[in-house]
Order: C-alpha cells, then structure tokens, then sequence
C-alpha cells in the first residue's frame, strides 16, 4: 500500500507524548495511525521492554477490523502481541472489570454484561404466579417509587461520573435520584450490568487502586484512541486516570466536527478543551484527498474557528457546480432523475440520497405510499421491503430493515433513542446478523392472500424471536379508494411486491449516520425547510463563526463531507432567495427546480 509521507503525516509519526490529531474529512486518518502502528510497537519494546505493546481502540469491531486489515496490508505482517487493537469497551472490560470485580462491594459472582434493553428489562420484576399465571410486580426495593418505576423505566437509568442521568436526562429532583440509586445498585448487587456501568466500575477501581492503574499502564505505555470525537465523560475519565498513573503515551485522534452520536452520550466537547490545554501536542492534517475544494467551502461553512482550513489535495475537479434543488411534494422525482443524469453523463457511479432520517428515506425511497396503507403498524411494510432488497441482493440495507424491526417488536413502548441503540449494539453482533439471514430466508411469499401472510408472519416472528405476544398487525378497516374486506383474499404481491422494485432509487438512500466514514462520487442531501425537532435545514449554517457546533450543524458536515466530485441540497420551494445567497456566498452554485419550474413556465 502506497502512502505520501507529507510533512503533517510526518509530525504525526513522529511525535510522542501526550497528542491530539484533528484530521479533516478524507484526509487518512486512519491509514496515518496504521502507518505509526509498526513504530510504536517498535517504541515500545525499545523503552519498556519486550512485554509491552500498544493498545489502538476504537468503538466497533468494524472499526477494529479494518485497522488490523490496514496493518497487514502496508506492513505485511500480522499485528500479534503484546499489542492489541480492540473495541474501548472490550479492553475496559477484559483488562480492569472481569479481573478485578472481586475488590467491588457488589455481587460476589461474575457480572454478566447485558445491552439488551428488553432483557435488562426483565430483572427488575419479580414473578407471582397467581391463578396459575405469572403476574409481574417491580421487585421490592421500587414499590416506594410508584410511578416513576413505570414512566423511567430503570434500564435507562445510566450511571455518570457524577450523578445519573434518565433518557438522557440529569435527574435533579431527591426522589429521581434516590430512585436511580435504587436501580443502579439493584443492578449491581445482582451482577447484571450495562457497558457503561462497566466503564464506570473501570473509573472507581482506578480510582481507588492507583497500583492496578499503574500495572495497566506498564502493559500497555502507549495507547491510541481512534474517532476520539465520540468519547463519553466517562471514557474521557478513564483514560485520564491512566494518564494520572504514568500514562507517558496517550492518544487522542478523531475529528471534533464529525460527531454525531450524541445519543451514545458523546462529549466532542471535552475534546475540544482538551486541544486548548498546555499539556498536549495538537496537530492537525487538513489536506483532504477525498473531495473537491468547492464541496469543502461549502461544508467549512460549519466548522468552529479554531478548526484550521481545509484544502484540496490530488483531487480532480471535473468541474460540477453545487446544485440547490427546490422541491415539494410535486418534483420529488424529478430533482432526483435530474441528479441521477448528472452522475451519469459525468460517470460518477457511487451516489445516493441522504436524509435525518429513516422517515424520510422512506418516502425518498418510494415505499411510504401514503394513498394505501394495508397495515396500520409500520412492521409488516418493513419485512416486505426487507424481503425484496434480500432477495435483489442488497444485504446490508435488508440486514438495518430486520435490525430496526427487531427493536420495534421488542421495544415498542421505549422512546426513540433507546431503540436507535440498540440497533447500533447489534449492527456488528455475529449471532444476531445470523438469525436476520435465516429469517430472511424462510419468510413467507409475497404470493400470498393478505390474511394468510399476516398471520404466518405473525406466528413465525413471535416463535423466532420468543416473544411473549404476538406482533400487533391491526388491519385498516377502510381505505379510500380500496375494498379492505375483498384485499385480504389477495396476493401480497399485487400491491406491494413492485414498490421497492421498480423503485430505481431505493438501493441509493441513506440515513447520514449509515454513511458516516463513507466516500462517494455524488451526494443528494435532503434538508426541511426549519430546525424544529430533529429537522436539519440551511437554517443550521451559523450566520457568524462559530467555537462548538451543533449536533445539527456536526450531521450536515458529516453528510456534505461525504462527496468527491458533486454535492447537491434540496430545499423546500418555500425558501427564500436571500436566505440561499446568504449560506452559499462565494460558492459557485446553481439553483434548479425540475418539474417544479417547468409548471410554472406552463
């Protein structure tokens, strides 16, 4: 594997200590650290002795992965111990919780590690079998608690380094945190607990036992940590603490301006107080060798002062303006065939269409047909269309589909953000990705009568995946146009089996977090015409410079930051001219309404 040595990779390889690498969109960032990897375990060796190596983290096997494939590839060989690339979460677990849980004042056995909300969920009940029926109860210690047992349910409790927090929420008030008390030690005593429970148990053990601190950071003296960005406070504690024990070799490499998992508690705010301190060295590669340098002048927009300037470097600009589709829900298509001929008459072959969120990508999809709804859940449209990107050949996109079905069986009465975790726990997990292949393939035909299909898929979910009911697959008794009494005696297939297949853009639309780390030739970014809620819109470019972006203002950059050689939005019609001239100022750009404007000349 060929690699430029420029003189800002060179800094990065060669500098120790305590240092934090800010590197740009495109800019190799991970390829930097694999090119290092080969010296400092070298370095290690050389100054520690021959037991000790280095720790390179990450937050997901995938992740993981690729750095060992990257290894192998530019240094042809295998990374072997004594260093170790591995999940944070992994390396937290295996080296302080699981060996050092006998020093906790908690559950004498080991604890056993449970993400799942559903499962957790379950320990927290006691069975009384009554009338030859179990009937669930909150155990003991939360009967005082009445109804906040039922309106925050305990698994969502999570444990900070000071204080708790319920959905994301300080509990401030006694009686909230005399109850998230309760829970969390109720957890503990009974040897159940959570990832973050664990990495908050690493910090206390630290905390208290500087000479296990110590011993950690004799094993491992130099330790990276990839897509830093997405550090919690606890993570960031954590590692401080090893810092605190001699630490000499820390690590911190990621991008401030691309994090955008906030639900996972990232804290891209400590980093950037960390980059303004004394002790570290920061640096930075701000030469991007994905995109053009229009594109970047238009997602620079974004990101905070101190953030130096993006460049351009060996990349071809083949000279496509940024394009600003108007659209409404008349022209949808239109602007999306329109950006399709552009790809292709510029033979740019990987595109796609992003939105905020799966909603969105629903109807961008052409398979949210809101003239005719069979179903008044969501679920059972989902297993079709999951079905037909199976069998089209398109795993990843069936494999999300199953992922975000699971999480509404299992976790319908859960808010938003706990079931977009879960689905993140189990995006990389072996077993379940197993289960969703073989279920995708004994799934009932599509040429079934609408009656039998809901009820096989019924019976065969809730036995599948050991439910305690059956899915809730309430028909609608009237649609206007349809004879709902006579469709359940016909095939599936009539209605919905063509809606994802003649659909020539599903397998091109994505969520902005299913990209991330993603390159493409061309990028179509749906944005609302306002902010409210989880809307992004041209509303979230910062009329003055900035210091620390909004998650909003992080998801934009993330997805305009995706594209090498053409980056279009689409508004709303209803935006206003001055507000489009004032986001795109000095950026060469094109304003299109396809089908729109061609009614209006009519």
């Amino acid at each position: 594997m060929e690699y430029e040595m420029t003189d800002q990779r060179q800094a990065y390889y060669d500098v120790r200590g305590y240092t934090i690498l800010s590197a740009c969109p495109g800019s190799g960032k991970t390829t930097s650290i694999v090119n290092k990897l080969y010296a400092v375990s070298r370095y290690c060796t050389e100054q520690y002795g021959k037991h000790t190596g280095f720790a390179c983290l990450s937050f997901t096997n995938k992740a993981c992965g690729e750095l060992m494939d990257k290894y192998k590839d530019m240094h042809n060989e295998t990374l072997k111990y004594p260093s170790l690339v591995a999940t944070i979460d992994s390396f937290i677990t295996q080296n302080v919780v699981l060996p050092f849980w006998y020093l906790c004042d908690y559950c004498k056995t080991k604890p056993i590690i449970i993400n799942d909300k559903s499962a957790l969920a379950k320990i927290y009940y006691n069975g009384v079998i009554i009338n030859d029926k179990v009937t669930e109860f909150p155990a003991m210690e939360f009967r005082p608690f009445g109804k906040i047992f039922y309106t925050y349910p305990p698994e969502n409790i999570v444990k900070e380094s000071v204080g708790y927090t319920i959905n994301r929420k300080k509990a401030e008030e006694e009686i909230l945190k005399n109850y998230c008390a309760t829970a969390f030690k109720y957890r503990l005593k009974l040897g159940y607990i959570t990832s973050q429970d664990a990495l908050w148990i690493a910090c206390n053990i630290l905390n208290k036992h500087q000479n296990i601190a110590s011993a950690l950071v004799r094993r491992f003296p130099y330790i990276i940590v990839d897509e830093s960005q997405d550090n919690s406070e606890l993570q960031f504690c954590f590692f401080n603490l090893l810092k605190k024990s001699g630490l000499k070799n820390l690590e911190f490499v990621g991008d401030v301006c691309q994090s955008i998992y906030d639900f996972r508690n990232a804290r891209p705010e400590i980093l950037s107080s960390l980059m303004s301190g004394e002790d570290w060295n920061v640096l930075h590669l701000t030469e991007c060798r994905r995109s053009n340098q229009r594109i970047i002048n238009v997602y620079s927009k974004l990101k905070p002062v101190h953030i130096p300037t993006i460049y351009s470097h060996g990349v071809t600009d083949i000279g496509i303006p940024i394009i600003v589709y108007r659209y409404d829900s008349r022209n949808i298509k239109d602007i999306i065939r329109h950006f399709y001929s552009v790809c292709d008459v510029s033979n740019l072959e990987s595109r796609t269409l992003l939105a905020r969120g799966d909603t969105t990508c629903r109807k961008l999809a052409g398979v949210d047909n809101d003239e005719f709804k069979y179903w008044k859940s969501f679920v059972p449209d989902k297993i079709i269309e999951a079905k037909l990107l199976f069998e089209s050949d398109d795993l990843d996109k069936a494999l999300h589909k199953m992922r975000i079905i699971l999480a509404e069986l299992k976790y319908s009465k859960y808010q938003h953000t706990e079931k977009k975790s879960f689905i993140h726990s189990i995006e990389q997990d072996i077993d379940y990705n197993v289960k969703f292949i073989k279920l995708l393939r004994i799934l009932p035909s599509l040429k079934l009568d609408f009656a039998e299909w809901t009820q096989q898929v019924r019976n065969m979910l809730q036995d599948y995946w050991q439910l305690t009911k059956l899915p809730d697959f309430e028909e609608y008794k009237r649609q206007k146009g349809y004879n709902m009494r006579q469709m359940r005696l016909e095939p599936v297939e009539k209605y919905y089996g063509s809606r994802e297949t003649d659909s020539e853009y599903h397998k091109s639309v994505n969520t902005i977090h299913a990209v991330k780390g993603a390159s493409l030739d061309a990028i179509l970014l749906f944005l609302s015409g306002n902010s409210c809620g989880q809307n992004i819109s041209l509303n979230d470019f910062p009329k003055c410079p900035v210091v620390e972006m909004t998650e909003k203002q992080r998801m934009i950059y993330v997805a305009c930051s995706r594209a090498k050689q053409f980056l279009a939005i689409a508004i709303p019609s209803t935006t206003l001219d001055v507000k489009i001239k004032t986001v795109f100022r000095s950026i060469n750009y094109e304003i299109k309404a396809p089908g729109l404007q061609e009614r209006l000349d009519l």
